[in-house]
């Protein structure tokens, strides 16, 4: 995750805080698709269909997570921009100042 890097060159509060929700998702998405093992090996009856039904809910559920951890991560890397912008600002800010 190269965002997870940038977010390490946020503020530690700002950096933390980002890195750690990229890695409960993570961590989400791990035991989803775990689950979703678990129940197909499960599921070789097929007459099973709620356990065909649950391991598609959860597919749709890792989807929607992987899109979220996706969006977290754009949203850090704009965040990581905006600093660095607003980072530069300042320091050119501090100089006309110093001058």
């Amino acid at each position: 995750m190269e965002n997870a890097q940038n977010t390490a060159q946020l503020s530690p509060v700002a950096g933390a805080s980002l890195t750690a929700a990229v890695e409960r998702l993570d961590s989400a998405l791990n035991a989803l698709e775990i689950r979703i093992r678990d129940l197909h090996a499960r599921s070789v009856d097929p007459q099973g269909d709620s356990s065909i039904t649950e391991a598609r809910r959860l597919q749709d559920e890792i989807g929607a997570l992987k899109a979220r951890e996706k969006a977290l991560e754009a949203a850090a890397s704009e965040a990581f921009e905006a600093l660095g912008m607003a980072a530069e600002d300042i320091r050119q800010l501090l100089n006309e100042q110093a001058a």
